[in-house]
């Protein structure tokens, strides 16, 4: 019975260990799910950025470039080798005309300080030093040679930033600037690298992670107690069924019991022992926790006490 007590014991432990193991799985895997949700969120935005500005360098490449007015913010690009990169209009206005690279640089400005997501044209063989990569990107622009579509990391520390690059393809339009630098159509002369601030997305994270945890241990906490209740009963039960059949003791075996006086013959636990024969009664008490009391059946009653059976 101690052994029943003991493997109940290990049952309830085991119980309970593989709720709580079901539990951090629940709670890892979760939370995994979460961290891959936001990286994806991440590379999305990254995407867009992408996107867009390969879209609106397109159009610019299109059509030459564009003019605007030169500016305090806006002044002629210096790298541009354009005879009409200058021009005035009848009005007296002085306009500078904005290239795809310059373009892409003057709008990164403006969404830096708006936004805080940075962006900038970068290539191993660029026309102005300000292109030039940084490890990262020249490790990115090598991938891109490799045949990679694009490549993104979260750079932890201070400030915590999703870094995303993709390659720029050679176009037609792009010719015109970058023909001479021995580009072809479909070559990879470059690429954007986007920079998107991490924080909001580890904040929202760390939200939902901490909801997470909570939930999890509520579940924890209600599991445990309700396991502690039901292995408390089953102790209960077993300590119950150990302690009646701690009381019950079985007879067993052929009794050899003498037909006069109904005595039983209790044989001598060692040889040499003499034999003794034992009232049924003392016998029975000894060996069960039952008890007695006497009375007459009908048939004795008329044999002792003739007299009072008619």
């Amino acid at each position: 019975m101690i052994r029943t007590e003991r493997n109940t014991r290990k049952l309830v432990y085991a119980m309970a260990g593989l709720f709580v193991f079901g539990l951090a799985a629940s709670l890892y895997f979760n939370i995994r799910h979460i961290n891959e949700h936001y990286l994806q969120l991440a590379l999305g935005a990254g995407r867009s950025v992408f996107q867009s500005t390969v879209e609106a360098r397109r159009w610019n490449a299109t059509h030459g470039g564009v003019y605007v007015p030169v500016t305090a913010k806006t002044l002629p690009n210096p790298y541009l080798k354009d005879p009409l990169r200058d021009v005035v209009t009848k009005d007296g206005l002085k306009l500078t005309k904005i290239n795809p690279a310059y373009m892409t640089r003057l709008i990164s400005e403006q969404m830096s300080v708006e936004r805080g997501v940075k962006m900038r044209i970068t290539s191993l063989n660029p026309i102005s030093p300000r292109n030039l990569p940084d490890k990262w990107e020249a490790k990115a622009l090598g991938e891109f040679s490799a045949g990679a579509k694009e490549i993104f990391v979260v750079v932890g520390g201070k400030e915590n930033i999703f870094r995303y690059m993709a390659p720029l393809i050679t176009e037609k339009s792009c010719l015109k600037c970058h023909a001479v630098q021995g580009y072809k159509e479909g070559d990879i002369r470059g690429g954007i690298s986007v920079d998107i601030p991490y924080s909001p997305f580890l904040a929202v994270m760390r939200q939902h992670v901490m909801e997470l945890v909570l939930t999890h241990l509520a579940f924890l906490a209600l599991g445990l107690i309700v396991i502690g209740v039901l292995g408390w009963a089953i102790f209960s039960n077993v300590r119950e069924l150990a302690e009646t059949l701690r009381l019950v003791k079985t007879l067993e075996g052929i009794l050899p019991i003498c037909l006069g006086c109904k005595k039983i013959r209790a044989d001598g636990a060692n040889p040499g022992e003499p034999v003794a024969w034992i009232p049924l009664e003392s016998y029975i008490s000894g060996k069960t926790t039952a008890s007695f009391s006497h009375g007459l059946c009908p048939e004795c009653a008329k044999r002792i006490y003739p007299q009072y059976s008619e």
